[in-house]
């Protein structure tokens, strides 16, 4: 991310390029926010598994390649889009972050109301149900209460670690800047999201 500021602001072709891909992203929209997110949260990661060592990224018994992206590309694209919907509605709701009290607005929506109640929730829960083979047994023997706080919580304060300081940042930068920095910090978000929500 900071090679990316630097090049933004010290060299003119990349400047160019980065104004170029926001270019494309207003213009495909929500087809953008699919493929942009599919790329960075289900593709990417993957090429970064081959890199890594042994870990919790690479179970005896995880599914193979296919499997996951043939799982992980329509849900990691839909969850982009509403992404993108849910940016769009802070826009309406709080205008152009020009200030820091729009930014501070826009941060305490997102980290307070949009993650726990429907960003975290859902994506855990729809993880749990893959992992235990598209049935409900994961769900079996919990109390709404007991649920959330075995199993969302946990996956919340690691999103509040990580998202915090990085929307603070991506709301104030040019938006030239905003995609490719959602891109990286999505791509690591995965990652710890899926090591934390798997069934294990």
């Amino acid at each position: 991310m900071a090679v990316m500021a630097c090049t933004y602001l010290f060299l003119p072709s990349a400047r160019h390029a980065f104004e170029n891909l926001a270019l494309v992203r207003s213009h495909f929209g929500l087809l953008f926010s699919f493929t942009g997110t599919a790329v960075a949260s289900a593709i990417f990661p993957e090429f970064i598994r081959l890199i890594l060592p042994k870990n919790q990224l690479h179970k005896k018994d995880s599914p193979g390649l296919a499997a996951r992206l043939l799982f992980g590309i329509p849900f990691w694209g839909l969850i982009g889009m509403q992404v993108d919907l849910f940016y769009r509605l802070q826009f309406c709701l709080f205008g152009p972050s020009n200030s820091l009290p729009v930014i501070g607005k826009k941060v305490l929506v997102d980290a307070f109301l949009y993650c726990p109640l429907l960003a975290i929730p859902q994506a855990v829960c729809i993880i749990l149900w893959k992992d235990h083979g598209f049935t409900f047994l994961g769900f079996h023997g919990h109390s709404p209460f007991n649920f959330y706080a075995m199993n969302i919580f946990p996956v919340l304060m690691a999103n509040w670690m990580v998202w915090i300081p990085l929307v603070c940042i991506i709301y104030s930068l040019p938006p030239a800047l905003g995609v490719p920095f959602f891109i990286v910090a999505q791509s690591f978000w995965v990652m710890v999201f899926t090591t934390l929500s798997g069934r294990a």
